[in-house]
């Protein structure tokens, strides 16, 4: 439990990047593009909408892409920043870090600077608050933005956080306010069960290309495939949930999943989408799909970007079921990871999340993909072995000695680096987990 004292240090930080926001009339800023990126991109887009201040938004996979900016103007960088001190050292304006990463190093701002991360102030960055998450607090010193709360849930469920502490206050204002309602259930995507199932990703239920196994699934719980899964009684819904709690402890699911999935349902009365984990992936999916500005809209509730944002969702979640099948076989055992090397792969990262975290969970997992010329790193694990292996650290320093850059959460960190150092790379990976663990 946080004390008063931590909370006071958050909001102090969130104020007072909200003085320096007062101070200009146009804001640069720059989020990543996953779906807590482009959420906290949304909830600044609303809030400064409110405010009338002038701004402009772009997406970066990462900071090792270029930005702009001018020196006169204000920039806020979300969901990035705070692991690269360089990098933010080097910006000749007004900055604002809006960012729940591990902090590296220490950042000497060339002019006014606010560095707002739970980190900072006693907060666990990776399970209690996510970047959205401080976007909404920030919100909340521009105006009354309150509404909001359905978008930073979004950022922290693509985060895979846990509802308490800041999160828990998030919750607890949408819930108050009518922006969300909760209640018993299954928390997975809403729609026709067939295809919920079959799309499936969080959870993963193996369910992909399997249509005959599918069928005498539900034929065995009793479900009619072709019913809305919001349309079950509460009865057909426990059932439902016996059954996919026994599939994934066959699977090798971690433990720790089953509370995330299993008691609490969520849905937003006021979104065009109103499952927030349909709505999460979706947003995800348009990220992964360079069709980040498309995701912000489907947050801000644009009718004209539904359709084609469910489109892109369900053409993602097919390629990536897919090369999921694909690439369970090429797994590869190192002494304390495993790893896996793709090339031209959809993304790296949502295999790297399902396979760590539903079918090998008892060890640090690293995928790699090499495309472009580049090789881009997701390192997963589950929160019991993050106890020992801090995988931020490991991404850090391994990528580094190769010459490149690394960081993010215990439990799920990325790194960039040269093809050509891969080899060079995993040794030094497994070695650090390996002394981690002794």
């Amino acid at each position: 439990m946080n004390s008063t004292s931590e909370v006071n240090i958050f909001l102090d930080q969130v104020k007072k990047a909200a003085n320096l926001l007062f101070k200009h009339d146009f804001v640069r800023i720059y989020t990543h593009h996953d779906a807590d990126g482009i959420a906290a991109g949304a909830i600044l887009t609303k809030s400064l909408l409110k405010s009338g201040k002038s701004f402009q938004v772009s997406f970066l996979k990462g900071l090792n892409e270029d930005f702009e900016y001018e020196k006169g103007e204000l920039v806020i960088f979300a969901d990035m920043g705070s692991a690269y001190p360089e990098k933010m050292s080097e910006i000749e304006a007004d900055l604002i870090i809006l960012d729940h990463h591990i902090p590296v190093g220490n950042i000497k701002p060339k002019r006014s600077f606010v560095h707002v991360n739970p980190h900072l102030a006693g907060f666990d960055g990776t399970y209690q608050i996510s970047a959205s998450g401080v976007a909404y607090y920030f919100a909340q010193e521009i105006g009354e933005n309150k509404d909001l709360s359905p978008i930073a849930i979004v950022g922290l469920l693509g985060d895979k956080q846990k509802f308490e502490s800041l999160n828990a206050q998030i919750l607890k204002d949408g819930k108050e306010r009518g922006f969300v309602e909760e209640s018993i259930g299954i928390n997975i995507a809403s729609g026709k069960i067939k295809k919920v199932l079959s799309l499936s990703i969080e959870p993963y239920l193996g369910f992909f290309g399997k249509e005959d196994e599918l069928n005498e699934f539900l034929k065995k719980v009793g479900i009619d495939g072709d019913k809305e899964l919001d349309d079950l009684s509460i009865e057909e819904i426990q059932r439902l949930a016996d059954a996919l709690a026994l599939r994934m402890l066959k699977m090798g699911a971690y433990e720790g999943i089953f509370e995330s999935v299993f008691g609490r349902k969520l849905v937003f009365p006021k979104m065009l989408i109103k499952s927030p984990v349909l709505l999460t992936d979706v947003v995800n999916a348009c990220g992964r799909a360079n069709a980040m500005s498309l995701g912000a809209s489907v947050l801000l509730n644009d009718k004209k970007s539904v359709d084609a944002a469910i489109k892109i969702y369900e053409d993602y979640m097919n390629q990536i079921l897919m090369e999921i099948e694909k690439r369970k076989s090429e797994i590869k055992e190192g002494f304390c990871i495993r790893y896996l090397i793709m090339d031209n792969a959809p993304s790296a990262s949502a295999i790297a999340t399902v396979l760590s975290r539903y079918l090998m969970s008892d060890k640090p997992l690293v995928v790699i993909n090499i495309k472009e010329g580049k090789a881009k790193i997701s390192a997963r694990t589950t929160e019991k072995v993050s106890q020992k292996v801090n995988l931020a650290e490991v991404m850090r320093v391994a990528a580094e000695k190769v010459g490149g850059s690394g960081g993010g959460h215990r439990v799920a960190a990325g790194a960039n680096i040269e093809p050509s150092k891969v080899e060079e790379f995993l040794k030094e990976v497994d070695r650090l987990c390996c002394a981690m663990l002794v």
